[in-house]
């Protein structure tokens, strides 16, 4: 009964979150409307992400560390995802938005979660491949490799959904919580 009322709540919470993309979307241009909604929602997830993902210990220095969110090759997505996490917390950390850039890709600062956005996929495996340790990775499509990300977004019927890599996970040291699997729209390796 737990079970059901935690992805019930899940629900309610991506159910919100697009409805606030959508009402920030009304403000735009008409023909950056699509867009700007798809961005929204996008942020809405990785900023959502980091509550259903158990972090092996000491991932956090002390437990006022932040939580750090690094966005590459999305400017739209990097814009609203600090709009959304101003002032709030993942598992009583402050959320900071990371923009990563160019000549980061090598050198990447510590992330907890690193999203690959817009980018060529050839770009994106590169920049994935660069993140080390306890690090949730997110592309903007399935993007081939080793290891792959551990989550990535699809598209079904006009609507922002995402795939989850148990394997990536589990190479990443990550444990996928059993409420964002059922979301999922896909699930490798379960």
């Amino acid at each position: 009964m737990t079970a059901v009322r935690a992805l019930r709540r899940w629900q309610l919470a991506l159910l919100g979150a697009c409805l606030l993309a959508a009402a920030w979307a009304a403000h735009g241009q008409a023909q950056n409307l699509g867009r700007l909604r798809e961005s929204a929602v996008k942020a809405a997830f990785l900023y959502k992400f980091g509550s259903f993902v158990e972090w092996p210990s000491g991932t956090f220095r002390s437990p006022a560390a932040g939580f750090v969110i690094g966005v590459y090759g999305d400017d739209a997505v990097a814009s609203e995802l600090e709009q959304i996490t101003e002032g709030r917390t993942v598992e009583g950390h402050p959320v900071q938005v990371l923009r990563v850039r160019d000549r980061e890709r090598e050198d990447l600062p510590p992330v907890h979660i690193l999203f690959a956005g817009g980018a060529r996929a050839s770009r994106a495996r590169e920049l994935l491949s660069a993140a080390h340790g306890p690090v949730l990775t997110v592309a903007d499509g399935p993007v081939g490799g080793e290891p792959g990300p551990v989550l990535f977004f699809t598209e079904d019927e006009g609507r922002v959904r995402f795939a989850a890599s148990l394997p990536a996970a589990d190479a990443r040291g990550l444990k996928l919580s059993s409420k964002l699997l059922a979301v999922a729209q896909q699930v490798e390796g379960r």
